[in-house]
């Protein structure tokens, strides 16, 4: 007998009503999944799970207990993107685009899930769920990010029964293709002055969205700052855009720290915050506080045919010693 017709033998050992099935799947996907222990690392496809779940369904009613015992360790994948939803409403047209990705891996007691991932051209927003059997603090930090990134940044919350669910941003700007891979190792967790080491690898790929790049090169200036607006990527749920600041060496000797922002409102008048993504040093620049940055508008109206941004940027040596700079707006075209 082969491996595939002894596996079908021991699921259909014990027969389990189908009512009793149902019953029994519809707990496993509303049950709060329990903590775990395992004595080594794993990475489990969910949607490789699940669709060996569907099979099984249309091929038999009869279930081993063993089986359906397996059922119920099934992550459910989505429950970030629920949380996010609930904060932003644009984040549900973020689900609907998204790619499961279904990744866990589990080390020294804490586990790390991917949900789902999507790729814009420029950047790469990943949904991801960290759990673990101690008090990690308000917000644990990693100690490396996804390889061949230009910059990367995170934000999430601890969320009762689920754990700390989170949303990543990884710019390609540097890389852009039309499929990123991505590969990660954060190799430790940092609590405060915790850090808990631990053997977590992700490698999954995402194919870019469609979408439309917008070469802008506005540059703005005042008061030593310059603010350039390089060129943006605009996709039915986003528009992403890179920009970098550059100071003169001058103010750099009064100021210590330099940050660029911006704010937006479209043409319609509706306004937008443009949270950055993250920042690299710029290549070539005179000053350290020389930062290409990465940010993204969320939720940005489909009927909007141009869209006109606000920099800003603030200097300062410490939380009283700082001012702010606002500079001429920037309008762009989207169509």
């Amino acid at each position: 007998m082969n491996e595939q017709n002894r596996f079908k033998e021991a699921m259909n050992e014990i027969p389990v009503p189908s009512k009793e099935l149902d019953a029994i799947l519809a707990d496993a996907f509303q049950q709060e999944k329990k903590q775990r222990k395992f004595p080594f690392k794993r990475m489990v496809k969910y949607t490789a799970a699940v669709g060996i779940l569907s099979i099984g369904l249309i091929s038999s009613v009869y279930v081993s207990p063993a089986f359906a015992n397996f059922v119920t360790q099934i992550p459910i994948i989505g429950q970030a993107f629920d949380y996010f939803i609930s904060q932003e409403g644009y984040y549900q047209a973020y689900e609907e685009i998204s790619t499961d990705i279904g990744l866990v891996e589990e080390s020294n007691g804490i586990e790390i899930i991917i949900e789902q991932a999507f790729y814009d051209g420029s950047t790469v927003t990943l949904s991801y769920v960290l759990r673990a059997e101690e008090d990690l603090g308000s917000f644990p930090t990693f100690e490396n990010m996804p390889t061949n990134i230009s910059n990367a940044g995170y934000d999430g919350k601890y969320v009762n029964g689920v754990g700390y669910v989170c949303m990543m941003t990884v710019s390609m700007r540097d890389n852009p293709q039309d499929k990123v891979n991505i590969e990660w190792s954060p190799q430790a967790i940092h609590s405060g002055e915790k850090v808990m080491k631990g053997d977590w690898h992700f490698e999954f790929s995402l194919n870019k969205l469609e979408g439309k790049q917008i070469v802008i090169n506005e540059q703005v200036n005042k008061e030593g700052v310059s603010i350039e607006l390089i060129d943006a990527i605009k996709t039915d749920v986003n528009l992403t855009i890179n920009y970098l600041q550059d100071i003169d060496p001058a103010v750099h000797e009064r100021w210590r720290y330099v940050e660029a922002e911006l704010s937006a409102i479209d043409n319609l008048g509706n306004k937008y915050e443009v949270p950055y993504n993250g920042g690299s040093d710029t290549k070539g620049g005179d000053s350290s506080e020389d930062i290409t940055w990465n940010a993204t508008i969320h939720g940005l109206d489909s009927e909007a045919t141009s869209i006109t941004f606000y920099p800003f940027a603030h200097v300062s040596n410490s939380q009283s010693d700082n001012k702010r700079i606002d500079f001429e707006a920037i309008t762009i075209e989207l169509n």
